[in-house]
């Protein structure tokens, strides 16, 4: 990872309008682009997987996630780099219901016996019942763990 990219998340992580969620979105696009050999890849879930989960989570507080992400790419211009089309996929998706629909059915695919709506249905319920949406993100991930591959 380079120095400036390092420094930014420091940054980042200090600046209190920038919530956990985006924080930690930013750091996993930053550090993929440091791999070399895609042995990021080794990760529990498949990029994949990780990427729609983001989505649905962002998707759960779109208005706030989007005005953060302002803020990475006004102040953190390096960080941002990385990050900027996952940003910009959800600045242009007007209809973010298409949006939702294919990471669920991309998350239900990989986890065996699990529905889309189990999917959507639990992101809503972990978002809504956690401090905020990292934690909630957590969450998901723990029952996505319970479901046999």
């Amino acid at each position: 990872m380079s120095e400036k990219i390092f420094d930014e998340l420091q940054k980042l992580y200090d600046n209190s309008k920038v919530g956990a969620l985006v924080q930690e979105i930013c750091e996993y696009y930053a550090t993929r682009v440091g791999y070399e050999d895609d042995s990021y890849e080794d990760e529990i879930e498949p990029h994949e997987i990780v990427e729609s989960a983001y989505i649905l989570f962002c998707l759960q507080s779109r208005e706030q996630i989007l005005d953060e992400f302002a803020i990475v790419r006004k102040r953190y211009p390096t960080l941002y780099e990385p990050v900027g089309a996952f940003h910009n996929n959800l600045l242009i998706n007007m209809d973010y219901g298409r949006l939702e629909g294919e990471c669920a059915t991309r998350i239900a695919n990989y986890a065996k016996d699990t529905t889309e709506k189990e999917v959507l249905s639990h992101v809503e319920t972990f978002a809504r019942s956690s401090e905020n949406l990292s934690e909630g993100l957590d969450k998901f991930y723990g029952w996505l763990h319970t479901r046999s591959r």
